[in-house]
């Protein structure tokens, strides 16, 4: 299982079968989504013994707020939409890192009006703030990416982590 490219006979870069433990093939979502709900479990733990046992945050250093992990918001977004592609996943498995130094993209707003129907709305979002981080390793040809996190504003003002997944491969 290494995670350096393996060079195929036509000298063309592969990528490995598993990159920091998961499967890069498509079809492998169900691997992808046990390995990050488990991760997100670690996250939700590892924030809780930090911050105390209701204050599971991680600082946006762009927006200079707190932005919330709750399992049964961005937990589960992340389990089903996040297993679709290695890069999401491997997002997930980096999510305190994107979530402390994403920022706004040029020429894109920040904040959008919540959708007034199904997840947003049922998840009581008045407002999406919308970031993006870029994952660079001059390394690894694989890991140079961007992704998408969406927070979902509750009216209080409370950010709250709701979905990551990749956009782009740089």
């Amino acid at each position: 299982m290494s995670t350096t490219p393996l060079i195929h006979k036509e000298g063309v870069a592969v990528l490995p079968e598993f990159i920091q433990g998961l499967a890069t093939k498509k079809r492998e979502i169900l691997q992808r989504r046990e390995v990050i709900k488990k991760e997100y479990l670690k996250l939700l733990d590892k924030l809780g013994k930090k911050n105390g046992k209701n204050k599971k945050i991680v600082r946006n250093e762009f927006l200079d707020v707190d932005v919330f992990f709750v399992m049964r918001e961005g937990g589960s977004e992340a389990t089903m939409r996040s297993s679709y592609n290695w890069q999401s996943a491997y997002a997930v498995l980096n999510l305190e890192t994107v979530v402390k130094k994403a920022t706004a993209k040029e020429k894109q707003p920040i904040y959008t009006a919540a959708k007034p129907t199904g997840k947003q709305k049922n998840l009581e979002y008045v407002n999406i703030a919308t970031l993006y981080y870029e994952f660079v390793n001059s390394e690894k040809w694989y890991l140079n990416f961007t992704v998408k996190l969406v927070l979902g504003v509750k009216n209080n003002g409370k950010h709250v982590q709701y979905s990551v997944t990749k956009i782009d491969v740089i």
